[in-house]
């Protein structure tokens, strides 16, 4: 059943071009049971990730801060408060 969910998973991301797709793909993973450099093989063996993914994610090594609980990443959040901050410069987001 795992190996159906992570092969149908797969199939849908074959290239990942943003940190999004990334972390979601990544807890899907965690979820199933993988440990974190499990999640991080199978993603690198079979997914072609964009520049910035890869040194977002990888090489700097913030998928060790990928959480299975978490909604979202704290740097996505800061990134998605920014850009409402930006567009509603009178309101504010926490």
């Amino acid at each position: 059943m795992e190996d159906e969910i992570i092969e149908q998973d797969l199939q849908k991301h074959r290239q990942i071009n943003d940190r999004f797709t990334f972390d979601n793909l990544f807890r899907c993973y965690l979820r199933l049971g993988l440990a974190h450099e499990e999640c991080k093989e199978v993603i690198l063996s079979n997914c072609s990730l964009s520049a910035l993914v890869f040194q977002e994610r990888i090489e700097n090594k913030y998928y060790l801060g990928i959480f299975e609980q978490d909604k979202l990443s704290i740097d996505l959040v800061e990134l998605r408060n920014e850009i409402f901050t930006k567009l509603s410069p009178t309101h504010t987001y926490n």
